[in-house]
């Protein structure tokens, strides 16, 4: 029977998913299949669902009880180092490591220079005693935000050890992950720091620090997949050496065999990610139907791929390359069924890929595909060969200096290529999972009845209105975006309204040597931005700057060199000491200085309470105020006791819903008196984790208790955001983590 085990499998990998997460549509899907089943009337089919489902079940039962509880403190243990893991960038040293209780993110702050040069040698120690504090992955902490507690389960890492002290016990041991960082070490010895960083990408999956700064020009343009390894690498490695065994003239069980063995080998040398895992076993099963004589059509070899990458890894769909490397070899094996067109294939997946790629990143570019095609057959036929060839000959004879140049020449007209030809991605926003699997649906029904135009069109045209109805939602939001220690807040009206963003948050620079410093992305791009597209802007309408100090505008250039900033508004006196800053902008929004009495918004209006002038410090900030669906803001930057006394007494009736605490919650502002003139419901304090300052203060929380103020922290509850709908009276207060006291 052609297609036997795709509703078998299915039906396991809800039911395992289950065992982890009880989700509605989880459970109605999973009905709907189990319904699908018992009418086709074959008793086998019901037998191969329930034992498949058994198996799935208790593996990922299995698997899910076997992360612990993590005490707070770390004793003093032995743990072993998974070398191929190692990344020293200044004075941050992080790696893998595991012991017999589970496999640990840890962190060290390297305290000298000669420390430093330990961790970046070839010899690495294999075992370290380590002592310090466990803490787990955080979960998502702003809307749209990236889940680092679910991605850490599906890869099977415990938690994160945040060392310090560090002891090498043991040098000279053999594994695979020492192979694996020689192999590393060596590409970064013989090549040219570009080439290197490609090599390790293209040829063992190993993306350093350098890669990302190279790699800019296919980030734009949606290209960088074609640096994970996948099916194509795999393909080159086990069907290269399908071939030399062919000539070896093996026979066919033998061959099976050492293919067999050399992808076990490939899946741990190259990293072992979820690409890797799912090309590795599609080309293994492929070969065992060959072997035997097997007529199983290719969703049934995709299926018995996607029960044993559950065994293996059950938790493989929670991961987001996960995700992606098994929908997308999904979608080329349903494409494969439409059409053998290999250009109508390619034209074709980038639409059938769109769903999941704004679910995941809220943009889509529509030059992906077309770049795509373009550079697929120079990446097959020159790129990867060249490197493959590169890296192995690199360790037989000295490589010819002009041949450096040459491949590092076409990885740099490639960038500038890229850079010259991207069109930005179309930011749309990140759909709900039950919108994601309705357009899904919907554009393979769209493709099915290609011939039918009427109802393409109807289609067509349903489907349309599902994708507007992102960016263009209904919901209306004060967010409190959880930015660390510092402020940012962001308000957007419906239906894709006026949008204003108060302040930026930033990172407090210290003092360095040299080697201390290390590259790292802007904050932003971890919690201002995702969010933002993920509602679906691409411009900000007004972006409000309250004072001067980095914790409230240190990510302006990045903000404006991602988004489109239509007025920037700054107090009127403070921006001679930001000329600088201003100067440096790529995209330079219209500059306006406000102070007391000015107003700020069409639709939604922003009254300037204070300063008359500002000199851009604490309490010069610009104190905001302004009313939306029956609730009252006021917003007062790091305005201290002073400031505050100077507010009420200009405005003696003055009151506000919400209050956003001065300072983070410092014992410089939210005097008492403040609060008994607003008589606020609710505060909310914009504060980092653990920070070393200990806000918020103990005066300040016990200031709010007596006020009877209900408080809200960034710090332990995340993004605190206001949600209402047009229309309705009020809105609700939200948080994205429960926190209990």
């Amino acid at each position: 029977m052609k297609n036997y085990f795709i509703l078998p499998i299915l039906t396991a990998a809800l039911v395992g998913s289950l065992f982890y997460q009880v989700h509605w549509l989880f459970v109605l899907l999973l009905v709907v299949l189990l319904i699908r089943i018992c009418c086709m009337n074959s008793h086998r089919l019901i037998a191969v669902t329930a034992l498949c489902s058994f198996f799935v079940g208790i593996r990922t039962f299995v698997y899910v009880q076997s992360f612990q509880t993590l005490p707070e403190k770390v004793d003093t243990k032995i743990v072993e180092i998974l070398a191929d893991t190692v990344k020293v960038e200044g004075n941050s040293l992080r790696f893998l490591s595991r012991n017999e209780t589970g496999t640990y993110r840890v962190y060290y702050r390297l305290k000298t220079q000669e420390e430093q040069k330990v961790w970046l040698q070839e010899q690495l120690p294999d075992h370290i005693l380590i002592s310090g504090r466990f803490s787990e992955a955080e979960t998502a902490r702003n809307l749209h935000g990236y889940n680092g507690w679910q991605n850490d389960r599906s890869l099977g890492i415990t938690g994160t050890i945040q060392a310090e002290t560090l002891v090498s016990k043991r040098v000279g041991g053999v594994s695979l992950s020492k192979l694996r960082y020689y192999l590393i070490f060596h590409t970064r010895k013989v090549f040219p720091q570009r080439l290197a960083s490609y090599l390790n990408a293209l040829v063992i999956g190993h993306k350093d620090e350098n890669f990302e700064e190279f790699t800019v020009g296919y980030q734009l343009s949606g290209l960088l997949h074609l640096f994970s390894l996948s099916g194509l690498h795999i393909q080159f490695y086990l069907g290269g050496l399908h071939l030399l065994l062919i000539c070896c003239k093996l026979v066919r069980e033998s061959r099976l065999i050492i293919l067999t063995l050399a992808g076990l080998f490939l899946i741990f040398l190259c990293g072992g990610g979820a690409s890797v895992l799912r090309a590795v076993l599609s080309y293994l099963i492929a070969q065992f139907c060959l072997t035997f004589d097997l007529k199983l059509s290719g969703l049934d070899r995709w299926a018995i791929m996607l029960l044993l990458l559950l065994l293996w890894r059950p938790l493989v769909f929670y991961s987001v390359g996960g995700r992606l490397s098994l929908f997308f070899s999904f979608l080329l094996l349903y494409l494969s069924y439409l059409s053998d067109n290999r250009w109508l294939q390619s034209v074709l997946f980038p639409f059938l890929a769109f769903p999941l790629l704004i679910y995941e990143f809220s943009d889509w570019s529509l030059v992906a595909g077309i770049f795509t095609l373009l550079l697929m057959p120079i990446f097959s036929w020159v790129i990867l060969p060249g490197c493959l060839i590169l890296f192995f000959c690199s360790f037989l004879v000295p490589l010819p200096a002009f041949l450096l140049k040459l491949f590092e020449g076409i990885f740099i007209l490639l960038e500038k290529a890229l850079l010259l030809g991207t069109i930005p991605a179309f930011v749309i926003g990140k759909p709900s999972f039950l919108l994601l699997i309705g357009l899904i649906f919907l554009i393979m029904l769209i493709i099915h009845r290609r011939k039918k135009k009427q109802v393409v069109w109807q289609l067509i045209v349903l489907m349309m209105g599902l994708v507007l109805s992102i960016p263009f939602s209904s919901r209306g939001l004060v967010a409190f975006i959880d930015v660390g220690q510092g402020d940012s807040i962001f308000i957007k009206l419906p239906f894709h309204g006026e949008t204003f963003l108060i302040d930026t948050g930033g990172r407090l620079a210290f003092k360095q040597e040299a080697w201390q410093k290390r590259k790292s992305k802007p904050p932003s791009d971890y919690n201002i931005l995702p969010f933002i597209k993920g509602e679906g802007y691409q411009s900000i309408d007004h972006l409000i700057i309250t004072h001067n100090d980095a914790d409230h505008m240190g990510e302006l250039l990045n903000i404006t060199k991602n988004l489109r900033v239509k007025n920037l508004y700054l107090g009127k006196g403070s921006e001679q000491d930001i000329l600088s800053l201003l100067n440096q902008m790529e995209n330079r929004p219209k500059i306006h200085l406000v102070k007391k009495g000015d107003v700020i918004g069409k639709k939604l209006k922003l009254a300037i309470l204070s300063p008359e002038k500002s000199d851009g410090s604490n309490n010069n900030s610009l104190v905001t105020y302004f009313s939306v669906a029956g609730k009252s803001f006021l917003l007062t930057g790091d305005l201290e006791k002073e400031g505050e006394a100077d507010l009420i007494k200009q405005y003696p009736q003055l009151q506000a819903d919400v209050l956003k605490i001065g300072h983070h919650g410092s014992n410089t502002s939210t005097s008492p008196e403040l609060l008994h003139q607003l008589q606020p419901e609710a505060a909310v304090i914009s504060v980092g984790k653990n920070n070393r300052y200990g806000h918020p203060v103990p005066e300040t929380l016990a200031a709010l208790s007596e006020s009877e103020t209900v408080v809200y922290r960034t710090d332990q509850q995340g993004m605190v955001y206001y949600e209402w709908q047009p229309f309705a009276k009020s809105g609700k207060l939200k948080t994205m983590i429960a926190f209990l006291e």
